[in-house]
């Protein structure tokens, strides 16, 4: 069975030569080389649950990407926990992609790190709906989200934000360490002390704005960093809100003297 799969890969490499760079091989999951170094790892909660998947399919229902060395030998690239999990599920012969051309060692290791850093991020509001419309027990534990996602995505509550797609734009601020305590010192004052990395969602509106004050400011205050300028902008407003609070003492005090005045007269 395994040489007629393999004739019929040669006949399909034949016709793709020059529109895939990739060659389709069957290789036994204990003949591929895994990475000595890898970046990406799985939690064991998530490794059992690829592995009962890999069970339940038979195979890999991916294909790992790999690269011929020159003992002829096939060094995984992408997909090392793929691979050990199809070793763990007994199963015998996985397809996987063999990089076509030759890649010196800088080449490999940009494959490898790009394919375990361009993954993208879960839209919880999407990944909370699809979670709940699967009824099926079974189908949840195959969808392979590990307990503390669960967790995460029950206590999220979505009822202010409308189910239509937000526009958005984020912008980065990397501070050092002395000025993100600071940062964290002014928020504090402003009861928004965070102890981690947070989201703060404005209307899209306030973005060219807030970024023009960030510019005056800069330029006021002859200051190049972006996230420094924030820092000042952040103690502008402590000033400005300390003087509006004076205001309203003042304005009480007055009130109540003008009060007394009245009775005075009366």
């Amino acid at each position: 069975m395994a040489e007629e799969i393999r004739e019929v890969l040669n006949l399909l490499n034949e016709r793709l030569g020059g529109l895939f760079p990739y060659r389709l091989e069957l290789a036994a999951p204990g003949d591929l080389k895994l990475l000595e170094k890898n970046a990406r790892y799985m939690k064991a909660e998530q490794f059992q649950a690829l592995v009962e998947n890999v069970k339940q399919d038979g195979n890999l229902s991916s294909l790992p990407l790999c690269y011929r060395e020159k003992d002829g030998k096939l060094r995984v690239l992408s997909g090392n926990h793929r691979v050990m999990a199809a070793r763990q599920a007994g199963v015998e012969q996985v397809l996987v992609m063999v990089v076509g051309d030759e890649k010196d060692a800088d080449e490999r290791l940009a494959i490898q790190l790009s394919h375990n850093a361009i993954a993208g991020q879960d839209d919880l509001v999407i990944l909370k709906e699809l979670w709940e419309a699967i009824t099926d027990v079974q189908a949840k534990v195959y969808a392979g989200l590990d307990s503390d996602t669960v967790k995460a995505l029950q206590g999220i509550q979505f009822s202010a934000i409308s189910e239509q797609r937000l526009k958005y734009k984020m912008a980065n601020f990397v501070f050092l360490p002395e000025e993100i305590e600071s940062l964290d010192e002014l928020l504090k004052e402003t009861a928004v002390a965070f102890s981690a990395d947070v989201v703060y969602l404005a209307n899209l509106n306030t973005y060219d704005a807030f970024f023009d004050l960030v510019v005056k400011i800069k330029k006021k205050c002859v200051i190049k960093n972006s996230a420094a300028a924030f820092l000042k902008l952040l103690e502008l407003a402590r000033v400005g809100l300390e003087q509006m609070m004076k205001m309203e003492v003042i304005d009480h005090e007055h009130e109540q003297l003008q009060g007394v005045g009245h009775d005075q007269t009366a």
